[in-house]
């Protein structure tokens, strides 16, 4: 059967998170396993990360605490996104920990807590910068001091998030991170009995140790793909995904004929040609014709013409490959143009993007090397 397909390597993962909890010490890692855990597969990655000794995961959506709940994984969960009042009695039931971003999360707690008794175990997510979810900084005290005023509210963590840790300006980082210490003094003053203070992803893991109190929060490193140029791993990052594309037709092309949708391509010569079924429908960007490169049989061959929904052309060269050989298309290679970095990076986007964007119907194998 002609399928592209996601190899996802969970023996490389585990690496990967070995790596990072030997960076940050004794600090607990938190591993986020959102958007279908990068695109890899949320229940998969999670269960190897637990293996490898995760102490938590990191969820955007209570759907994905719930996808992970069913799967009879009992980890620490953390919703680090806002919850619906209507739901929390779910939250209760399913032992999902709730991220508090207003004030108005706090006082429906409250309110919760009025109808049904319930105890809550929560992270107060201080807003130092990024200007998206989380308390305002200059709300935060007033938070803390309603939250003191619950005791069926117990206060497990507090947090925050970089707004550009990826970048090698760490103005902005030091800045936000100067005022989380601040609010941090502000707390204790408080005598709040506070267990873990959190603020570093995947990039200020590596670009400011300071940033790593007692847990941290890496995404994509887990995945093998660096966050950007900027943030220096000092160990080798393998990429957890192998993304493949079976070849389907090979073509004999004219000099001068145009290949694909809107003729972007010309051939400049008699060449040879390969059809790929894979298209932006599973995940390889339209910014990726005449701009990406596979590895088939060993070789690297560009990508030549428009990128369509369901397929792909490339040129051959002078090999002879064989209907239904596979073409790496990005993943673990010693060639840099194969990694989903560079992928991004040509295509106008960042890593991110590309790994969540793999579609439905590439079939996930998973292999525990």
């Amino acid at each position: 059967m002609f399928c592209p397909r996601a190899d996802i390597h969970l023996g490389r993962l585990k690496a990967n998170f070995h790596h990072v909890s030997e960076q940050v010490g004794n600090a607990k890692v938190l591993a986020v396993v959102k958007a279908d855990g990068y695109g890899h597969g949320i229940v998969p990655v999670s269960k190897a990360l637990i293996e490898a000794g995760v102490y938590g995961l990191g969820v955007a959506v209570l759907q994905e605490a719930l996808e992970l709940r069913k799967a009879g994984l009992g980890q620490m969960i953390l919703h680090l996104g806002r919850f619906d009042p209507q739901r929390l009695d779910t939250y209760i039931n399913e032992d999902v920990r709730l991220s508090l971003h207003s004030l108005e999360d706090i006082r429906a707690l409250a309110a919760h807590h009025e109808a049904t008794g319930s105890d809550y175990v929560v992270h107060l997510k201080v807003d130092t910068g990024m200007t998206r979810l989380g308390v305002p900084y200059e709300s935060a005290v007033e938070a803390l001091e309603e939250v003191k005023q619950h005791p069926f509210i117990r206060l497990e963590g507090i947090w925050t998030h970089f707004a550009n840790a990826d970048e090698a300006d760490q103005s902005y980082l030091r800045y936000q991170l100067v005022r989380f210490t601040q609010f941090i003094h502000m707390a204790r003053k408080l005598k709040i009995d506070v267990e873990f203070f959190h603020t570093a992803n995947s990039s200020a893991i590596f670009q400011d140790s300071e940033s790593h109190f007692n847990m941290v929060r890496p995404g994509l490193v887990l995945y093998g793909a660096r966050p950007s140029e900027s943030v220096k791993i000092p160990f080798e990052l393998l990429p957890v995904m192998d993304l493949k594309a079976p070849l389907i037709m090979v073509k004999d092309v004219s000099r001068g004929t145009p290949i694909g949708y809107g003729r972007t391509y010309h051939a400049s010569q008699d060449m040879k040609t390969g059809a790929l079924q894979i298209g932006y429908a599973d995940g390889l960007p339209v910014a990726c014709s005449n701009e990406g490169f596979v590895q088939l049989g060993g070789e690297v061959h560009p990508v030549v013409g428009r990128v369509s929904m369901d397929l792909c052309n490339i040129d051959l060269g002078e090999s002879e490959p064989k209907i239904g050989e596979e073409a790496l298309v990005w993943g673990l290679s010693d060639d840099p143009r194969l990694r989903v970095e560079y992928r991004a990076s040509r295509a106008g986007t960042i890593p991110y993007e590309l790994l969540v964007c793999i579609g439905r119907r590439v079939e996930r194998r998973y292999v525990d090397d």
